[in-house]
C-alpha cells in the first residue's frame, strides 16, 4: 500500500470531479497542446549553461565510462546533455543500483533521455522510486518499467504519479493488479487519457453490468481497449451487446476489443473470406460468439487452417465453425502433427469409430498422448517416435 505521507496528499483529491481540475497535468492530449510541446514540468528540475569543449570532453568520457554507452552515442548525446561535475550523475547511477538497476539498463535510460542525469537524486528522483516500490513493485520489475518509460521519473509526483495511482486503483480490486496493468502498460499510465476515456469507458461498462473480474482483466490484459476514444468504446459495447455477447461472461471483453480495433471495411471483408468456406453470416457470428479470438486470424493463417481440415482431413466446414476454438491452436506444432497421428491410426484401422476433432485439438498434450500415442504402443511401438517427429519438423520447417 502507499505509506502514509503519500496518502496524506490525496486528501484534496478524493474525487472524479477534483481529478479534472488538473486535466492538463493527466490527460496526454493537454501535454501536446502546450505551446512548447512539452509538459510544464517535465524539465523544470533540469539545468544547463551551455556546451563547451572542455565540458563536452568530460561528457563524452562520462558516458562512456560510467554510463557505458558507446563512444559513437556519447559524442551524439554530448550535444543534448552537459555534464560539469560527477557528483550529480554519481548520485543518480548509485540510486538506480539500489533499485535493481542493471549498467545495461542504466545505459538505455540514458540513451533514451540523457538530461535525467542532471536530476537532483535525493529530491526529485528517489520520491518516485519510493512510490513505485510501495505500490508493490519489484526490483526486478522497476528497471524495466522506467526503461520503457522514462516518463515515471519526469512527471510530478504529486500532481500526475499519485492522482493517477488513485484513479488507477478505483478501478481495480487491490494493489497487485495495480502493479500487474503498470507492468503491462507503463507508457498508458502516464500518458494515457484517463478522465475522457478511461474512466467514462469503466464507468460504461459497469452500467452495463460487466463484472470486476472482466474489468480487472481488460486493464490488464486488454489496457488498448481501456483507453480507447469514449465515442468508439460505447459504439463497440452496445455492438457486442447486439451480436448477442452476455457482459456477464469474460468474452464480452475480448468481443468489445476485436470490434473496437477493427475497421467496419476491414469487418466486412473478412465475412467475404469466410463465405469462401461455406459460411454465411450467421455461421461467422456464431462463431464469433462462441470464440471472438478467431477473427484476429489473418487472411492467410485462417486459410491454411481451413484448407488441412477441410481438404487434407476431410472434415466439413460447416462443423468447424460449430468449434471455432480449433483454429487457435498452432497449425504445425499442434495441429498436424496431432491429425497426423489420427490419419495414421485409422489408416491401420485401430480407431474403430471416429473421433470428433474438438477432442483431438482441445484436450491437454498429457491426455492426447495417453488416448492416441501411448494406448497404441503395443499394436504401433514407434508410434510416440513417428509423432515426435512430426513436431521437430514442424518446428524446424
Amino acid at each position: 500500500m502507499v505509506p502514509n505521507f503519500f496518502i496524506a496528499k490525496l486528501t484534496s483529491l478524493s474525487s472524479f470531479a477534483r481529478y479534472k481540475s488538473i486535466r492538463f497535468l493527466l490527460g496526454s492530449h493537454s501535454l501536446l497542446r502546450h505551446k512548447h510541446n512539452t509538459s510544464p514540468f517535465l524539465f523544470n528540475f533540469f539545468t544547463t549553461d551551455g556546451s563547451h569543449p572542455k565540458d563536452e570532453t568530460f561528457t563524452v568520457s562520462y558516458l562512456i565510462n560510467t554510463c557505458g554507452v558507446s563512444p559513437t552515442l556519447a559524442k551524439e548525446l554530448s550535444k543534448r546533455v552537459n555534464l560539469k561535475t560527477p557528483d550529480g550523475p554519481n548520485a543518480f547511477i548509485d540510486l538506480l543500483n539500489n533499485y535493481g538497476f542493471s549498467k545495461t539498463q542504466i545505459a538505455k535510460l540514458v540513451e533514451k533521455y540523457p538530461l535525467v542525469l542532471l536530476a537532483k537524486a535525493e529530491t526529485t528522483l528517489l520520491p518516485k522510486l519510493k512510490f513505485l516500490s510501495s505500490l508493490g513493485i519489484s526490483n526486478g520489475d522497476m528497471p524495466k518499467m522506467v526503461v520503457v518509460n522514462h516518463a515515471f521519473l519526469l512527471r510530478s509526483l504529486e500532481q500526475c504519479l499519485i492522482p493517477r495511482y488513485e484513479i488507477l486503483r478505483s478501478t481495480l480490486r487491490n494493489d497487485g493488479e495495480v502493479v500487474r496493468a503498470l507492468k503491462m502498460s507503463p507508457f498508458r499510465f502516464t500518458f494515457g487519457d484517463l478522465l475522457n476515456d478511461l474512466v467514462p469507458n469503466i464507468d460504461v461498462l459497469r452500467q452495463s453490468d460487466v463484472p470486476q473480474a472482466s474489468i480487472s482483466s481488460l486493464l490488464i490484459h486488454y489496457r488498448d481497449l481501456a483507453y480507447w476514444k469514449y465515442s468508439e468504446f460505447v459504439e463497440a459495447v452496445n455492438t457486442a451487446k447486439e451480436i448477442g455477447f452476455n457482459p456477464l461472461r469474460r468474452n464480452f471483453i475480448e468481443a468489445a476489443y476485436i470490434l473496437v480495433s477493427t475497421s467496419k471495411p476491414e469487418w466486412e471483408s473478412r465475412f467475404k473470406i469466410y463465405q469462401r468456406w461455406g459460411w454465411n453470416r450467421e455461421m461467422v457470428l456464431r462463431a464469433f460468439r462462441k470464440f471472438p479470438n478467431f477473427m484476429k486470424l489473418s487472411e492467410e493463417n485462417f486459410s491454411k487452417k481451413m484448407s488441412f481440415l477441410v481438404k487434407d482431413m476431410g472434415w466439413p466446414s460447416e462443423d468447424i465453425a460449430e468449434y471455432p476454438i480449433v483454429l487457435g491452436y498452432n497449425l504445425e506444432k499442434r495441429i498436424i502433427p496431432r491429425f497426423s497421428v489420427i490419419k495414421i491410426l485409422k489408416s491401420k484401422g485401430l480407431l474403430e469409430k471416429n473421433v470428433h476433432f474438438s477432442c483431438i485439438i482441445c484436450i491437454n498434450e498429457a491426455n492426447f498422448l495417453e488416448k492416441f500415442v501411448d494406448n497404441f504402443k503395443n499394436d504401433m511401438p514407434l508410434l510416440p517416435d513417428v509423432y515426435n517427429s512430426l513436431i521437430n519438423e514442424q518446428n524446424v520447417t
